[in-house]
């Protein structure tokens, strides 16, 4: 889990995320965890099935419904969706690490290629010929970054990620490990007994604050574009077609 050594007071943390507080408002929290954590954590219960663990539980805090309160034997921050504000502490008390600005030595980078200099591009990753790299941008290690492909500012590739040639991501997208953006989607025309390749002439065009699972492929359309948009969230190993339109 990533910990910054950061810690806030429950007092802030309610007035934040528009709790009620049960509790000492100057009790700090440092980090979340499950109801079996520890007296500078924070956890959460939206399940009725663990009203037994919550009766037992040791936390610094617990996010919970106001119907539970009553069985808390530590502080509570009350509110209606306990798991939503349990999601923003974590994000909070744990943020992913900024980009390190620059590019990595064994990278390498096409002289067209427009890398924000403030972007991070990590060990042995490729940036091809006219590809835009935005705003704090981060290409991890092993990444691929095709012709003409371009990067919205915050987008994060994680790891061996490869974007094919025209395809497009919007801002703030989250592209986990070994995901394929742009292949060939799989067309064929059928000749007698055998079948003919169709060119894929199509790409890919995904939205802002979309996620894409670990060894997800989304493929280009074939004379349009696929379409992920805007906020879309998709686990790993999904296949998703040539001409697929996600909706926002």
């Amino acid at each position: 889990m990533r910990v910054n050594g950061a810690s806030f007071p429950l007092g802030e943390l309610a007035v934040r995320f528009g709790c009620e507080l049960v509790g000492d408002p100057e009790a700090r929290i440092q980090s979340v965890a499950g109801l079996d954590g520890g007296p500078t954590a924070l956890g959460f219960l939206a399940n009725p099935a663990y009203l037994a663990d919550l009766g037992r539980t040791r936390l610094g805090a617990v996010v919970l419904e106001r119907r539970h309160a009553a069985r808390c034997p530590v502080p509570a921050l009350i509110h209606s969706t306990p798991h939503v504000v349990f999601a923003r502490v974590a994000a909070l008390l744990h943020p992913v690490a900024p980009a390190s600005a620059g590019v990595h030595p064994t990278a390498v980078v096409h002289a067209t290629a427009r890398v924000s200099p403030d972007a991070e591009v990590g060990a042995l990753a490729v940036v091809e010929a006219g590809a835009v790299v935005g705003a704090r941008c981060v290409v991890g290690p092993q990444c691929f970054v095709g012709q003409d492909a371009s990067l919205g500012a915050d987008t994060r590739l994680v790891q061996r990620v490869s974007i094919a040639a025209g395809a497009s991501l919007g801002q703030r997208c989250l592209v986990h490990p070994g995901a394929v953006i742009g292949a060939d989607g799989f067309g064929n025309a059928r000749e007698g007994a055998r079948w003919v390749k169709v060119p894929q002439l199509g790409s890919v065009v995904i939205g802002d604050d979309v996620e894409i699972g670990a060894n997800t492929t989304i493929d280009r359309g074939a004379l349009g574009d696929t379409r992920i948009e805007d906020g879309a969230r998709l686990d790993n190993q999904i296949q998703v077609g040539h001409n697929v339109r996600i909706g926002a």
